[in-house]
């Protein structure tokens, strides 16, 4: 196999292997077995090709021709599989017998088949191997009952030949490739998504006078076509008379070989599409074992209408009450950047202010006087005044800058969740009344510096971090106390909500129950 088919393969059999036990911890052995079996195939690189159709389709008829031997007796071995595999081999046969409730195998001489398959009922298995060179040790043929059978266990065993199979050939007799069982078992066929051969046997039985053959071959495209059905071939046989003009043996022949060479990809399309359908069935089965259980809760959810009616009202009631709780546990993180945002974005040392700052900053050079006379009592208001115009300069900034932005956000902010009028203005009072003052300024002079244009802009950076400091602590210390409002906002809004829920809470656990078994 290629690269690409071994990694399909590999990947397909680790499913499998994960599939298998979880299936049968559902109490679905028979399924688990059957996954078990795909994976088996898996590892023995062969070529399985499945026979179905009629008793009297000629499909026993055909295995032996493709034998090259009277293999298969004309009349069906009578087990109650009855299935038979045929491999290339030393003429024998293998039956598998219930002894005791254990199968026992054993082999005996393949002419000896019906004497030892008599009790049918205790025969489950049985597999021949003869010399047949065409099949080489890479192709399993399987002989299936014919479809019109009214044994459960004659179906029973196609189904599980189709399972193994990774090519399935479809015998009809001439006369009934038209009816209608014919077209519903195809149809079945397809379900599996295994590659479907039509073969179209005894065509010995057609009379140019009535139809052409080429008129016949299309009323058969064309009924499968009907029924949307649309095989991967279709080869007409006549075994009577191998010579027959319009028999296809050769092509069916080089089919084989093609088939064979393929057997790689052809095995891990067939397990992907036997896993798919074993994994639907299993699904089916699910839903019939939990059915009682099923209808248990829904009325105990109050049927199929008040159910769903009680499911949109659920999650209508759950969203609701996961929005509220979103909002409040957003809010302090989206005031919070809002704050961040504004302080980064405010501009409160323009040009300007620079400039006063200066001015101020010059009048605390160590040395600094002003005028001759009285020179200690002009110095100090020579300062004083540097130091007001910048301040209400500053003040002004700050005010336009940061505060009035600041109480707009907040007050917003508390409108959102009802929080208005005197109570919220004395809560926002400390941003308008002494967070900061001129000493402020004074405080974060250093004397020591080299008083220049240089350190007037360090002067004006660490002051404005200061006062914009002081805001966003402010602002963070009121945003959590807002924040818990709106908790209990919320808490207060949710409470009915959570009461219509406890409400509803036997049939919530019914549908939750529904659920999980789905």
């Amino acid at each position: 196999m290629s690269h690409t088919i071994e990694k399909n393969a590999q990947a397909m059999e680790n499913a499998l292997a994960e599939m298998a036990p979880i299936m049968a911890a559902a109490g679905d052995e028979g399924d688990a077995k059957r996954l078990l079996e795909l994976l088996s195939k898996l590892d023995n690189g062969q070529l399985t090709v499945a026979f179905c159709g009629h008793f009297s389709a000629g499909k026993s008829t055909l295995v032996n021709r493709l034998c090259g031997t009277e293999l298969l007796p004309s009349s069906p071995i009578p087990t109650s599989a009855n299935v038979v595999s045929i491999r290339n081999g030393e003429a024998k046969a293998t039956i598998g017998k219930l002894v005791d409730g254990k199968e026992e195998i054993r082999e005996v001489p393949i002419q000896d088949v019906n004497e030892y398959c008599k009790d049918g009922e205790t025969v489950i298995s049985v597999s021949l191997s003869y010399p047949i060179p065409r099949l080489g040790g890479h192709t399993v043929l399987l002989d299936t009952p014919g479809i019109d059978s009214t044994d459960d266990a004659h179906r029973m065993a196609t189904e599980s030949a189709l399972h193994l199979a990774d090519v399935v050939f479809y015998v009809m007799d001439y006369n009934h490739v038209q009816s209608e069982i014919n077209f519903t078992f195809a149809k079945q066929l397809k379900e599996w998504g295994k590659p479907l051969y039509l073969i179209v046997n005894q065509i010995d039985k057609h009379r140019e006078s009535e139809l052409s053959f080429e008129a016949y071959r299309q009323s058969v495209d064309e009924a499968f076509g009907n029924w949307h059905l649309e095989p991967s071939g279709i080869v007409y046989l006549s075994l009577r008379e191998p010579n027959h003009p319009h028999s296809e043996w050769a092509s069916l022949m080089a089919l084989f070989e093609s088939l064979a060479e393929l057997r790689g990809p052809l095995a891990v399309c067939s397990v992907d599409a036997s896993a798919r359908y074993v994994i639907r069935m299993h699904g089916k089965a699910m839903e019939a074992a939990t059915e009682d259980e099923r209808e248990r809760l829904l009325a105990q959810a109050g049927g199929e209408a008040e159910a769903e009616r009680v499911r949109e009202e659920i999650f209508s009631l759950e969203e609701r009450l996961r929005l509220g709780e979103a909002e409040v546990n957003g809010l302090r993180t989206r005031l919070r950047l809002d704050v961040q945002a504004l302080l980064d974005n405010a501009n409160i040392t323009p040009a300007a202010t620079r400039d006063l700052a200066q001015t101020f900053l010059e009048s605390r050079k160590p040395g600094f006087k002003a005028g001759l006379l009285f020179a200690g009592a002009k110095t100090a208001a020579e300062q004083e005044r540097r130091l007001q115009a910048f301040y209400h300069d500053f003040h002004a900034l700050v005010q336009a800058g940061i505060e009035w932005h600041l109480l707009d956000l907040l007050r917003k902010a508390a409108d959102g969740i009802g929080w208005r009028g005197e109570s919220l203005e004395r809560e926002l009072s400390p941003f308008v009344n002494g967070l900061w003052d001129a000493d402020l300024l004074v405080s974060h002079v250093n004397a020591g510096a080299s008083f220049g244009n240089a350190y007037t802009m360090t002067y004006c950076r660490e002051v404005a971090e200061a006062v914009k400091g002081l805001y966003r602590k402010r602002a963070l210390a009121w945003i959590d106390a807002l924040g818990d409002r709106a908790a209990a906002a919320g808490e207060a809004a949710a409470a009915p909500l959570r009461a219509r829920l406890g409400e509803l809470a036997a049939q919530a656990g019914a549908l939750a129950a529904l659920a999980a078994l789905a």
